[in-house]
Order: structure tokens, then C-alpha cells, then sequence
């Protein structure tokens, strides 16, 4: 049992994975694209305005995409026609909000433009990030409906045909038409709108015109608490660029942005684990089992994540200098941010230990505490950005993201274990921090080693912690 049901996580995981890996890696390969074509200070404007974006995003959705998750998945619902008016009742409120939210922006667009780029210059691109906000608002509810209902093949293929309209809208706009940083938010534009078009078929099939205040009430009472939250999650992923700007200048901000996205091999593992997630352990709720399964799905997750972790970390000149038609696959004057990489790495590390411990806070419903430990682990990060940034510019930043990260984890931890005692496996955990502590520092006292050390050294952290994990899997598969 417990083992098919890793199995059917893992699954769920590598479908979401493929498709949010293959979507994001094209994405990525704008970096690049951009390292070439795009000066580090033009790179800084996109990185602030997408800040912007993801900022904003909090306040359109306003927790309601967790509570649609929450309240569809279960609490009660069993018929169809309750779970359409869960459906309907959230997508109502984001489209009437959406565009109050958007209208305010777009009126707004030249005061916008001089408090987050100190120039009104922009107030065109500003007006583009307002229709991008509110065609993003749009198609949330649907694409998280395909999650509560397993349907990770069409969400992947969704996502991936948007990534692809995107990205290719953003090389013709910016290679043949030269339209520079005003391409790549038509081309978001474009992808997005794609989106809407594509998922219209699920809202007529879910819409039924029953708006239900009381409905919406609860859900808002649940989803509410997660804004705070998510406020500071932004301040934590976002405001040391803004900090950056304004301590260093828009240079740095572009060279920290782009190493900061080379973080993107840990990330991708995260948030494709995190889309199979939390579906999954909505759906344990009554089982006995789940805290047993939860311990041992901790254990593999730390194991793959410090696995990515260091063969990254050892690699990531040569990732960079990579030579592709005789060029570098990321442009020599952007070299000087991957001081950030380890950092970043290790700060979604952490953030994937913190989703690790969702799983109570939701069977609870005590959403405040979402908000208490990312609020103060914000003013972690803002005070150590503030502190350090002045003395060691990007290099604090990623220390900063990192320090939060961390005390996010061990609190949400603290906190959480008197609702739903989980038995972690502590001594494998303890075993691979050490281990891949000892790896790092081989691999900094050995700066020339080449690659067939590097390759050594992660083979040897793999060899070393799975005879301590693997009898607990044969464990696993006697009790299956």
C-alpha cells in the first residue's frame, strides 16, 4: 500500500514534472537568448516588472486558488452540482476583481513605471502587465481544476504550447522586429491569451450561474489568511532585487536576476513535486497511513533535491560557458552572478522541505500560521538584505533568501507537529546534511578539480547514503 502510493505520487510528479520541466527549460533558454541580445540593465527591467507581476498576483488571487482546491476536493461536496458552485462562485470573483484590479493599474501606469523603475518611460509596458494580470486571473481556476481532477497529461499540455507561443513570440519580437523589452510582454501577452481561449471548454462544462455568497464567504475566510503569506513569500523571492536597485543599480540587479534563474534546475523539481502534492495529501486526509507515508516521501525528496544540489553547484561554470555555434550559452558579462547559484539552490532546497509540511496546516484549516512564519521569515530576509546588501551586494541577497527559507522550514516544522505528529526519519536526514555539507567542502577546497572529481565526489555522496535508505526501502515493499 504505502508503496503504491509513492508510486502514484511520484507519477503525478514526473507528468507535472515533464511538462513543467520542458516549459520551463524553454523559458530558460531566453536567458541566453536575452544574455545576448539585451544589456544587464534591460535584463533588470524585466526581472523588476515580472517581480511586479508575481506580486501582484497575490492580490488577484487572494488565497481563493487554495480554497477552490480545499473546498472542491472535499469538504463535503459530493455532488457535481456543489462542486460547479464552488467552480463558478471563484471564477466569478476573480473576473469581477481582475478587472477592477487591472483598470486601476492601467490608469496608473505612469506613477507605477516611476516607483519600481524610477522612470515613467515604461507606463507602456505597465499597461501590457495589467491585461497580463488580469488574463492570468482568468485561467487559474480552470488550470487548478485539472489538478484536483488528475488531469496532469492536458495541464502539461497546456503549459508546454503556452511556454512555446511565448518564447517564440518573444525571439521574432526582439530578433527581427526589435522591439526589446516590449516583446516580451506582448509575446506573455499572446501565450496568456491562449490560455483563456484553450480552457474556455472546462468553464462552460463547470459554469452554472448559481452565485453563492454564503460559498464565497467561507472560501474567502479560508483563502484570505494565505495573502499574507504570500505577501511575504514575494518580499522573500522578489525584494532583493528592488534593494539591489536601489544599493547597486540596475547592472547588478541584472546579473543577481540571472543567476538567480540558473537556480531553475532546483526549482523545477519543487514545483513540479509541489503540483502533485498537494492534491495528493488533500486526498489523505482520512488515512491512517498518511503520516508514515509522508515521513518516507520526506526522505526520498531530500535525497534527489541534495543530489541536484551538488552536481549543480559543481557544474555550473561549465553549464554557463558551454559553447554552442561559438558562442557561450550564457554571455561572458553575465558570468559574475553565478556567485548566486549555491545559494538559491539551497534556498529551494528549503522551500521544498517547508511544502513538505503543508499536509497539517490544511487537515487543520489553521491558515493563519501561513502567514505568521512567512511574515516573519520576510523581515528575516529584508533585514538581512538591508544589513548585508551595502557590503556584499548580490552575494547577500542569495544569503538572505537562503536564511529565510531555512527558518521557514524549521518553524512551519516546530508548529505543525502537535497537529499531525509525523515519525521523520531524522538519522537518514542527519546523514545526508552531514554528507553533503563534507561534498561541498571537498569541492571548495579542490577549485581546479576537473570533472571526472566533481563526478567522483557525487557519485561517492550516492553510494555513501543509500545503504542507510534503502533498507527502509525493502521495508516498504514487505509492507506493500
Amino acid at each position: 500500500m504505502i508503496r503504491h502510493e509513492i508510486i502514484r505520487l511520484s507519477k503525478q510528479t514526473l507528468v507535472y514534472g515533464f511538462g513543467y520541466v520542458v516549459a520551463r527549460m524553454i523559458n530558460f533558454l531566453l536567458l541566453p537568448f536575452y544574455s545576448h541580445h539585451l544589456a544587464p540593465s534591460e535584463y533588470a527591467v524585466i526581472s523588476l516588472i515580472y517581480a511586479f507581476i508575481a506580486f501582484m498576483n497575490i492580490f488577484y488571487h487572494y488565497g481563493l486558488e487554495s480554497a477552490f482546491l480545499r473546498f472542491y476536493s472535499g469538504a463535503g461536496l459530493k455532488e457535481a452540482c456543489e462542486k460547479k458552485d464552488v467552480f463558478t462562485t471563484v471564477l466569478f470573483s476573480l473576473i469581477i476583481t481582475g478587472a477592477i484590479f487591472s483598470l486601476l493599474i492601467a490608469f496608473s501606469a505612469k506613477g507605477v513605471s516611476q516607483v519600481l523603475l524610477r522612470s515613467d518611460q515604461y507606463a507602456h509596458i505597465i499597461r501590457l502587465t495589467a491585461l497580463i494580470l488580469l488574463l492570468d486571473a482568468l485561467f487559474l481556476i480552470p488550470l487548478h481544476y485539472l489538478r484536483i481532477n488528475n488531469k496532469a497529461a492536458v495541464f502539461t499540455t497546456i503549459t508546454l504550447i503556452n511556454v512555446l507561443i511565448n518564447v517564440g513570440l518573444n525571439i521574432y519580437l526582439i530578433r527581427f522586429r526589435g522591439m526589446g523589452i516590449e516583446g516580451v510582454f506582448i509575446g506573455n501577452i499572446a501565450a496568456s491569451g491562449f490560455n483563456v481561449l484553450i480552457l474556455i471548454p472546462i468553464v462552460i462544462r463547470n459554469w452554472n450561474w448559481r452565485i453563492s455568497p454564503s460559498l464565497w464567504k467561507k472560501m474567502l475566510l479560508f483563502g484570505l489568511p494565505f495573502v499574507p503569506g504570500g505577501l511575504s513569500s514575494m518580499i522573500i523571492e522578489l525584494s532583493d532585487r528592488y534593494m539591489l536597485q536601489g544599493f547597486r543599480g540596475l547592472e547588478e540587479v541584472g546579473l543577481y536576476s540571472a543567476g538567480h534563474k540558473l537556480g531553475i534546475f532546483m526549482m523545477l523539481v519543487v514545483m513540479a513535486f509541489r503540483f502533485a502534492w498537494q492534491p495528493f495529501f488533500l486526498q489523505k486526509h482520512k488515512d491512517p497511513q498518511a503520516p508514515y507515508l509522508f515521513s518516507k516521501i520526506m526522505t526520498w525528496f531530500v535525497f534527489i533535491m541534495t543530489i541536484i544540489f551538488l552536481s549543480v553547484t559543481f557544474f555550473i561554470h561549465e553549464i554557463v560557458s558551454f559553447e554552442i555555434l561559438g558562442r557561450h550559452f550564457i554571455q561572458e558579462g553575465y558570468w559574475e552572478g553565478m556567485v548566486v547559484v549555491p545559494y538559491i539552490l539551497a534556498a529551494y532546497l528549503f522551500n521544498g522541505i517547508y511544502i513538505m509540511f503543508h499536509p497539517a496546516i490544511f487537515y487543520s484549516g489553521k491558515t493563519w500560521v501561513v502567514s505568521l512564519i512567512v511574515g516573519i521569515a520576510a523581515c528575516v530576509n529584508v533585514g538581512l538584505n538591508l544589513l548585508l546588501i551595502p557590503r556584499l551586494g548580490m552575494t547577500a541577497a542569495g544569503i538572505s533568501s537562503l536564511s529565510a527559507y531555512m527558518f521557514m522550514a524549521l518553524a512551519t516544522y516546530l508548529i505543525v507537529k502537535k497537529w499531525m505528529p509525523v515519525r521523520y526519519e531524522w538519522k537518514n536526514l542527519l546523514v545526508m546534511s552531514v554528507l553533503t555539507i563534507g561534498a561541498l567542502l571537498i569541492y571548495l577546497l579542490s577549485p581546479q578539480a576537473g570533472a571526472a572529481v566533481k563526478i567522483l565526489i557525487v557519485v561517492l555522496y550516492i553510494t555513501a547514503v543509500m545503504p542507510f535508505i534503502y533498507p527502509r526501502k525493502r521495508k516498504i515493499n514487505r509492507d506493500a
